[in-house]
């Protein structure tokens, strides 16, 4: 009798937890029963959700006071395994204290918890501290990175597995046979990013980074892929900078691949990174990676002078000086072979029984 698996998550939002979570969720509908819980049905992931996964919409305003429908829908369904992530990991921790006997509840924690709480107030900074205390109900606690494995253990003493975000390789060739949006100017070196406008993506250290390139590399060109609260100040401060012209914000691409392929570089300066999704994507598609040497897991993929290059977080010089170097080789190594989601998705389905 095929396992039953469900998957927690708040909504369908663009970010890369919601992305991960649907892979991994359309990969083991292929061999196993799988439910998907929400507590919003809304964003751009929905549509990307296999027809044979029976969708749940809770319509509930926050995941702690789904608890109660979440066991009872597991008891109901004799669910064998319920994974959860983001908010939905501490929930499905809380709901092991009186859930099905039977069920495996596992929680993958989303981000580096010490990083979010740096930009918080006190009050829930201590709220935050004492919540991740939760996670020792749970049967599993999966983390993405060696990093933020350790960085949680300065929170809760027990045992936490590392498993890495997959890569849909076939989807990506799949998705980059389409006619990009925009089409590149070969003449031109074309840098990418691809994330939230958010503050710690630190686009602004990336936008003086530009300026300053601008100087050494006259045909520049840098692509913004992704919406956020901080664009309109971003396009005033590359204004302010004289490199208005060389920005160009694109919003939220349903499918970047096409235009990730044609660019030259891909750049990210995040303060933090948990496991960067799209770093795996780009060097998939033999695009080189500059990224920031942050708290995370960029480390962990990207290995100076093979694949891309690591800077210091918010140095623009340091930035400037990588990007000439990736410019200026012509060979990589794009091995992310055991990043495959095939791969990924055995290390889960170790934690099923």
């Amino acid at each position: 009798m095929n396992k039953k698996i469900l998957f927690l998550i708040t909504d369908f939002n663009g970010g890369g937890a919601e992305n991960v979570f649907v892979q991994l969720a359309n990969y083991f509908s292929l061999k196993y029963e799988v439910h998907f819980m929400v507590l919003r049905a809304k964003g751009p992931n929905l549509l990307k959700i296999n027809k044979n996964i029976k969708l749940i919409e809770l319509k509930k305003k926050n995941s702690i006071s789904s608890v109660f429908k979440i066991n009872k829908y597991i008891k109901n369904n004799n669910i064998d395994v319920a994974i959860g992530t983001l908010a939905m990991a501490y929930a499905i921790s809380i709901a092991k204290l009186f859930g099905r006997k039977n069920c495996k509840y596992i929680a993958r924690i989303g981000s580096i918890i010490s990083s979010n709480l740096l930009y918080t107030s006190f009050f829930k900074r201590i709220t935050m501290s004492i919540y991740q205390k939760v996670l020792y109900f749970s049967d599993v606690v999966i983390t993405q990175s060696l990093s933020m494995d350790q960085d949680l253990k300065n929170y809760i003493k027990r045992k936490t597995n590392v498993i890495h975000n997959p890569i849909q390789s076939n989807e990506i060739l799949s998705l980059i046979k389409e006619k990009p949006s925009i089409n590149f100017n070969n003449n031109f070196f074309n840098i990418i990013s691809v994330g939230r406008l958010e503050y710690e993506k630190d686009y602004k250290t990336a936008i003086l980074s530009i300026s300053k390139l601008k100087r050494k590399i006259k045909n520049i060109k840098y692509y913004i892929l992704g919406e956020g609260n901080l664009k309109n100040k971003l396009a005033i401060y590359a204004n302010s900078l004289g490199v208005a012209d060389d920005i160009v914000f694109l919003g939220y691409i349903k499918n970047p691949y096409s235009l990730m392929k044609n660019s030259n570089v891909l750049l990210l300066t995040s303060l933090y990174e948990g496991f960067s999704n799209v770093i795996l994507e780009s060097l998939f598609l033999n695009v080189p990676v500059v990224a920031t040497n942050s708290t995370g897991g960029n480390k962990e993929i990207i290995l100076n002078g093979k694949n891309g290059f690591l800077t210091e977080v918010g140095n623009s010089d340091d930035i400037v000086k990588k990007l000439i170097m990736v410019k200026n080789q012509k060979n990589f190594d794009f091995d992310v072979s055991k990043f495959e989601i095939s791969f990924i998705g055995k290390e889960y389905e170790k934690y099923f029984n």
